[in-house]
């Protein structure tokens, strides 16, 4: 369908216009494109329409259907407009949250980077550090060395929204309960640390220490960076259910020996002395105490 002629946007007049300003335009419009003195086809073809128009514009019928149509189209224009203009927004905001997004991963993948890069960092100067208290014993020991990956290595995890710790909070505050080496913060997981501890007896405390230590109690969690505890302290800790097992024996053979002849199998001082003080050493003063020799003897 062929669009309608805007007679009063040809006429440059708005809708309101009288008869009079219709022929004002008119006549100033039609002299410049009057065949007799402009010879353009085009200027034919302009002339032609701007006779429409007056013509059609002075007839009042005609006109006030016409008013109707110009009306009912400028309506849809502007409606056509709006909704280009929505969709011209829609789509600005589209690509700025595509934009942010590509900036926020990108901003992500640095900090990873940069975080991974730390953990590079604090891993081989952990592993430095031991090789260098460990070269020695290296030749004369028959126990093997640790792993470079094994590091005295613990994770900590807080509520950010509670707790905004920086890394010279976090270096004071653990450092008050063991010797801290090195830590550093997660760029990309906000609200945790990684905490390298001067040694595996640093580290061992603070594990062992999370549940009971006040301090520590502002910490969702507290766990081996590696996802397991160093070699060893796996062996201090099998050592221990040893020793359990062994009390658990003894006690056992005491008891029998007690029913079947009515008497102890030792006397009174042997077993305070022994079996009583065996049993009442604490879990954690044995580990800690193992922990200790085996440091000395790494130092030695």
């Amino acid at each position: 369908m062929e669009e309608e002629v805007n007679y009063y946007e040809l006429l440059g007049l708005e809708i309101t216009a009288s008869e009079k300003e219709i022929k004002n335009a008119y006549r100033k419009k039609a002299l410049k494109v009057h065949p007799d003195k402009n010879p353009s086809p085009d200027a034919a073809r302009l002339f032609h329409a701007l006779t429409q128009a007056q013509d059609l514009l002075l007839d009042p019928k005609k006109r006030s259907e016409y008013d109707q149509r110009h009306r009912a189209r400028q309506e849809r224009l502007k409606k056509k407009k709006e909704m280009d203009s929505k969709r011209r927004q829609a789509q600005e905001e589209l690509e700025r949250r595509e934009k942010d997004a590509k900036r926020a991963k990108t901003e992500q993948d640095q900090a990873k980077a940069q975080y991974e890069a730390e953990l590079a960092r604090l891993r081989e100067e952990g592993a430095k550090r031991r090789q260098e208290n460990w070269s020695t014993e290296a030749t004369e020991s028959t126990e093997p060395v640790p792993e470079e990956n094994e590091l005295d290595a613990v994770k900590f995890k807080w509520k950010r929204k509670k707790y905004d710790f920086s890394e010279q909070d976090l270096f004071d505050l653990l450092n008050s309960i063991a010797e801290v080496d090195s830590l550093a913060l997660s760029e990309k997981k906000k609200g945790s640390a990684i905490v390298i501890f001067k040694t595996v007896v640093d580290a061992y405390n603070i594990i062992t220490k999370k549940d009971t230590h006040p301090t520590l109690s502002k910490f969702e969690s507290i766990y081996w960076a590696t996802g397991k505890p160093p070699t060893i302290v796996e062996k201090m800790i099998r050592a221990e259910e040893l020793k359990k097992e062994a009390q658990a024996a003894l006690y056992g053979t005491y008891n029998r020996s007690t029913v079947a002849s009515g008497k102890p199998l030792f006397s009174t001082v042997s077993q305070s002395s022994f079996f009583k003080n065996l049993s009442n050493i604490p879990t954690f003063q044995v580990i800690i105490i193992i922990i200790h020799i085996y440091s000395r003897k790494c130092n030695m």
